[in-house]
């Protein structure tokens, strides 16, 4: 009997409704009590929180996946949620028709899927890396080389341009823009804000809508910076860029920023108790293997593993 075949359509918008929550907000205990307090409440809860993690797993498969950014969109996020309903009810069938639907990163010219990352050369030599859950897309003219960063990180190694005048290389984000002045530097974009982190020469950035607060950003520096705002200037951590090579080195890092740290690179939820959130963690962590860097964190500080499922997994004390 398929028993997944007679879940309420009900208990499935719901399920879709908390998959979008706990993937697109930032985790809490009160997000995480009341998620589980749902998941508890009905048998069939449980169910169709399964259907809609297998209905999340077929779209991993396919070119340009239904990622973070995307469930976090506020502009898509009821199309999201409907589509994921939809797919669930419908037990997945269907789904390739969605290859060339509206999803933004799918029409990215450069993506990558949860826990991939991706180097590409440019036509100019230039390299251009992407981290976890990213999509840029790249326009080289005769006035201009540009990458729009639609969702997630890139690590960028500029090369001299071969056409006189030099063109301009700029990287663009939804909250403004960094001109790269013959450098190496990361631009990363969350919710509201994108940082810039330089590690050779300079760049000059700043927010889309105030450019007088545009401003020289030296190597060994980092800026943050909204749409019509931008942070004090403040020192880049020397590894900022250890995930290129699969790494999250720690230095006096909170575990609760750690934890965040590797969840973009899994599906689910990875967190922890209030009450070691801001243990200060140190080492050398692989990103490509979440239950190897918990392990280390477990024999190394006094903390235990509380699993519900693979997708759902939260760091305690020591009991």
């Amino acid at each position: 009997m398929n028993r997944s075949a007679d879940l309420p359509t009900r208990a499935i918008h719901e399920a879709a409704e908390w998959y979008a929550r706990l993937r697109g907000e930032a985790a809490s205990p009160a997000l995480d009590q009341a998620w589980q307090a749902w998941l508890m409440a009905d048998e069939t809860h449980g169910r169709a929180w399964q259907r809609v993690e297998a209905v999340c797993g077929q779209f991993k498969r396919v070119p340009g996946q239904l990622s973070v950014p995307t469930l976090s969109a506020p502009s898509s996020r009821r199309m999201v949620l409907r589509s994921l309903a939809l797919f669930a009810v419908a037990g997945g069938s269907g789904l390739l028709a969605y290859r060339h639907g509206p999803w933004p990163e799918w029409r990215s010219d450069f993506r990558t899927a949860t826990g991939e990352r991706r180097e590409v050369q440019l036509a100019d030599g230039s390299l251009l890396m992407l981290n976890t859950h990213s999509a840029v897309d790249v326009a080289f003219d005769a006035g201009q080389r540009l990458i729009q960063l639609r969702a997630g990180e890139i690590l960028i190694s500029t090369r001299p341009d071969f056409q006189s005048p030099p063109r301009p290389f700029r990287v663009r984000t939804e909250h403004g823009e960094v001109l790269a002045l013959g450098t190496r530097f990361s631009v990363r974009v969350e919710e509201g804000a994108t940082t810039v982190t330089v590690l050779e020469k300079a760049v000059e950035a700043g927010p889309r809508l105030q450019p007088a607060l545009r401003q020289r950003v030296e190597a060994g520096q980092q800026l943050r910076f909204g749409s019509m705002e931008a942070e004090p200037l403040r020192s880049a951590d020397p590894a900022a860029d250890s995930w290129v090579q699969g790494r999250l080195v720690a230095v006096d890092m909170p575990l609760e920023r750690v934890l965040a740290e590797l969840s973009r690179y899994r599906s689910g939820y990875l967190g922890c108790d209030p009450a070691v959130a801001e243990l200060k963690v140190s080492g050398a962590f692989p990103l490509d293997d979440s239950e190897q860097a918990l392990a280390a964190l477990v024999a190394s500080f006094p903390l235990r593993v509380e699993r519900y499922t693979r997708y759902w997994i939260r760091v305690l004390p020591a009991a």
